[in-house]
């Protein structure tokens, strides 16, 4: 027969609702805090994204100059590109709660792709005067627009 064993200790019931909620203080900093760092994060991303699509844009113009099969390739790839910006934006909006958070990432992508256009005595920077870039400049403009419209309008 073996050894009774020593009894064990009860485990500790977990803690409380209240005793996990932040001191008043901390709460009523924490929250705007971070807060604010989503929505510069939100426009980082924007900028991101807008410099980082501006690219592709530039290697679909190459790609609309291939031809037919070409253009229907480019073609499908900005219909795809258009559609993540749009979905992008109604997620940041939804995850915010907020228009505003629909916006920052559709301005960052605006700023991005406006500067892109700008012209130089060199000739366009990144996006050229051809079709499939501006179908990506209007499209993208329509699309970041409407994903601002319909996102809720925050509390």
């Amino acid at each position: 027969m073996p050894a009774p064993q020593p009894p064990t200790p009860a485990p500790t019931p977990p803690p409380s609702a209240e005793a996990r909620q932040p001191s008043g203080a901390a709460a009523r900093i924490a929250g705007p805090v971070v807060t604010g760092l989503g929505y510069a994060v939100l426009l980082v991303v924007g900028i991101s994204v807008g410099l980082g699509g501006s690219v592709l844009a530039g290697w679909l113009s190459y790609l609309w100059q291939a031809g037919m099969a070409g253009q229907a390739v480019a073609a499908v790839a900005l219909l795809g590109v258009v559609a993540v910006l749009f979905a992008g934006c109604r997620a940041a909006g939804w995850g915010m709660g907020s228009r505003l958070g629909a916006g920052l990432p559709a301005l960052g992508w605006g700023a991005a792709v406006f500067s892109l256009i700008a012209m130089t005595s060199g000739g366009d920077i990144v996006l050229t005067s051809t079709v499939i870039d501006y179908c990506y400049l209007f499209g993208g403009l329509a699309a970041v627009g409407i994903a601002v419209v319909l996102t809720e309008p925050g509390p």
